[in-house]
């Protein structure tokens, strides 16, 4: 069986005590039999390590600390967090905006407090937030760390997580950036409509580098990642769609079922759509939508 290997943070990646390489969020694979019980370990710099047996258990019983994703040809573990190694005190940012004091700290792993109107209220951090700076708009608290984003409301709910390149906040709205694949410079514009309740999506669009002759082309293989992705998030797809389509518009959704999230794959036509199966294990379920003319005229799961 193929098992693909990622972590939040580089690590040094041990299978059956041999060195394998490092991970990061760029993942390694190997075939590993899970009758052979082998024991995977992510060693990370700056904390304690996370191990675990790769057997037949890992379909139903994501390791702890491990987030795991059921794939077509395999499996994927993601090493999303480390138990730490340091518990001394160090404030990482801090900043208070009239009578809320919002503070991010190490106290073995990254946390954020916030000290409002509403109450005193903790939260983790993921280590992206490591060096950060602390903003307040729109009734909300901004942490933008390196190449991230988080964003809180009063009552330390957390209402958006993003990986982003850039963002700025206009007329009660977030306008931000986000990359979706290096080897294709691909990036989505997204929108989120801003109240001190949370974010609210508006709009999804995907951009990507490319010459004017390729430009009908980039966006035929563009639109269906576009397509999934604004069924997601719940905003108007029907212009995607070919005069026929049109028709079950209203029953794509069904189609499609219940995801939490939409990956690229090798095929533009083709995408993972995310479903969660239980807390930190999900599977990914494939589908293709067929682009003639600048239109999507067929869905195939």
């Amino acid at each position: 069986m193929k098992i693909y290997f990622l972590s939040s943070r580089p690590c040094a990646l041990m299978l059956g005590g041999v060195f394998f390489g490092m991970t990061d969020t760029f993942e390694r694979f190997a075939e590993i039999e899970p009758k052979d019980n082998v024991f995977a370990e992510f060693i990370p710099e700056g904390a304690l390590p996370v191990g675990f047996f790769i057997t037949e258990k890992l379909r139903f019983s994501p390791p702890e600390h491990c987030e795991v994703y059921i794939l077509k040809d395999g499996i994927a573990v993601y090493a999303r967090d480390f138990p730490p190694s340091d518990f001394s005190l160090r404030i990482v940012s801090q900043e208070r905006f009239i009578d809320n004091l919002v503070t991010v700290f190490r106290q073995g792993a990254l946390q954020l407090s916030l000290e409002t109107s509403k109450g005193f209220f903790v939260a983790p951090l993921p280590p992206c937030f490591e060096t950060c700076s602390i903003r307040y708009e729109c009734g909300l608290f901004f942490i933008e760390g390196q190449n991230a984003l988080a964003v809180f409301t009063a009552d330390g709910k957390r209402v958006l997580f993003e990986t982003v390149s850039h963002y700025e906040i206009k007329n009660e709205t977030l306008i931000a950036t986000l990359p979706l694949s290096d080897s294709r410079k691909r990036s989505a514009e997204c929108e989120w409509a801003l109240t001190e309740d949370g974010c609210f999506q508006t709009s999804f669009r995907i951009r990507q580098e490319g010459t004017e002759e390729r430009a009908e082309k980039l966006r035929d293989e563009l639109l269906p990642y576009a397509f999934f992705e604004s069924v997601l998030i719940g905003a108007d797809f029907s212009e995607m769609l070919s005069d026929e389509l049109k028709e079950r518009a209203e029953h794509i959704k069904a189609f499609l079922g219940d995801f939490v999230s939409v990956t690229l794959t090798n095929e533009p036509q083709t995408c993972g759509l995310v479903r969660k199966k239980k807390e930190r294990l999900f599977e990914l379920h494939y589908f293709t939508a067929e682009v003639k003319e600048g239109k999507i005229v067929d869905i195939r799961g």
